[in-house]
């Protein structure tokens, strides 16, 4: 077995914190050594950076190149403090997001440069890209159903409207052509089973 680097990405209510679960429990039954995690946040600086990302508080007044920015700082430290140390150790990591996130909320949706996104993205990331990303995809009714079923919206990117979500859907779709070979759609709309068991055997398939 050999470590390896996977990410969960997908626009809101996608259904990637039910699938962190479901997969580290499989692999963990399966003998692996697997570490879930999440951006922006994951250590205690990220945290306080996610708090500021996330609030519903400053939906429409943060500027994109200031969550550039922030995105960016919070993800260098989990990649310092948790995804290398992790994977220096021979641990399977799974993130719940990562760069790919900042290149359709701050390039492709707000507007900023995909180059230049993209550059400093691949320094906060020192270089280290994920083995695969697997991209729960959704139609944007089934995005506002969720998310209007919700108890509360927890995020400033949850009380958006459905345009804004189409537009994040676009932009995802968009870079699996930017990344060929990275991404992986999945059909977000599929049994939660089966979902999790194909992602299971992928990662499976790739680190031995």
């Amino acid at each position: 077995m050999k470590p390896g680097f996977f990410i969960l990405e997908g626009c809101e209510a996608a259904g990637k914190t039910t699938q962190l679960k479901l997969i580290e429990k499989a692999l963990t039954e399966r003998g692996y050594n697997v570490l879930t995690t999440h951006e922006p946040g994951g250590t205690a600086i990220g945290e306080g950076i996610r708090t500021i990302l996330l609030d519903p508080a400053h939906a429409g007044t943060i500027q994109p190149f200031t969550n550039l920015l922030l995105f960016n700082a919070s993800r260098h430290q989990w990649m310092k403090e948790v995804v290398m140390p992790a994977l220096a150790a021979g641990k399977i990591v799974i993130g719940d997001r990562s760069f790919l996130s900042t290149m359709v909320y701050q390039s492709y949706v707000e507007g900023l440069d995909a180059e230049f996104t993209k550059s400093v993205c691949v320094q906060a990331m020192g270089g280290v890209m994920p083995d695969k990303i697997f991209l729960l995809d959704l139609p944007v009714e089934e995005i506002r159903r969720r998310l209007s079923a919700a108890a509360e919206k927890t995020t400033r990117y949850d009380v958006m409207d459905d345009s804004f979500h189409a537009k994040v859907r676009e932009g995802y779709l968009a870079q699996i052509e930017k990344f060929p070979g990275l991404i992986e759609k999945m059909d977000g709309m599929a049994p939660v089973g089966e979902i999790s068991d194909k992602i299971v055997g992928d990662i499976i398939a790739a680190v031995g």
